[in-house]
């Protein structure tokens, strides 16, 4: 540590047992290695890992397992998500899905935890929107919000989501629903 004697407080700066006993402390151990690692590997999110990126989930409210729709269906209720398959392609929606769990890999998880922070502070406008899409897909291809006119949105896709991105998108809370919006998925195909 640097300058112990300011650790201590004034009524105590004359005593030796204190003094000596911080003294001590002070050549037996040095903190700051300990506080730079504590700094990298739990504090700042961009270099974080394991249990420092599992508290900063926490704080955001996401979590690092996903539970993943297994198999695709055919039927009605999820018809304007991103799940439906045509005829002749998935067998019918029995009324349960089989799900499964997907841990994410830290670096995953670091863009689910920026994503949701963005969720967090967005206030919902097509712009903020996109700037969590970019978050959340970059090196994916294009996702964007289309504002389709009378209070509806639609998120629009320029790539085939992979089921772990499927999950993201409809069930971990991170792509925000404005209030009174009816919110639809949409893949286009790529120009």
């Amino acid at each position: 540590m640097q300058d112990v004697q300011k650790t201590i407080l004034s009524q105590y700066a004359c005593s030796p047992t204190i003094n000596a006993l911080i003294a001590a402390w002070n050549q037996a151990f040095d903190p700051s290695a300990w506080i730079n690692d504590w700094y990298d590997k739990i504090w700042n999110l961009d270099t974080a890992q394991g249990y420092g990126l599992d508290v900063w989930g926490r704080i955001v409210g996401v979590e690092r397992v996903l539970k993943l729709t297994a198999d695709s269906v055919l039927g009605f209720h999820e018809a304007e998500d991103l799940t439906e398959e045509g005829f002749n392609t998935a067998p019918w929606y029995s009324g349960t899905a089989t799900t499964g769990n997907y841990r994410l890999s830290d670096d995953g998880f670091r863009q689910l935890i920026y994503a949701k922070a963005l969720a967090n502070i967005t206030d919902c406008s097509v712009t903020s929107l996109n700037a969590i899409l970019m978050t959340l897909f970059a090196g994916q291809g294009d996702a964007w919000v289309q504002d389709n006119g009378g209070m509806s949105l639609t998120y629009c896709f320029s790539f085939v989501p992979s089921a772990v991105q499927i999950s993201l998108i409809q069930n971990a809370g991170v792509l925000p629903r404005p209030a009174g919006v009816h919110l639809t998925y949409s893949i286009k195909g790529q120009s």
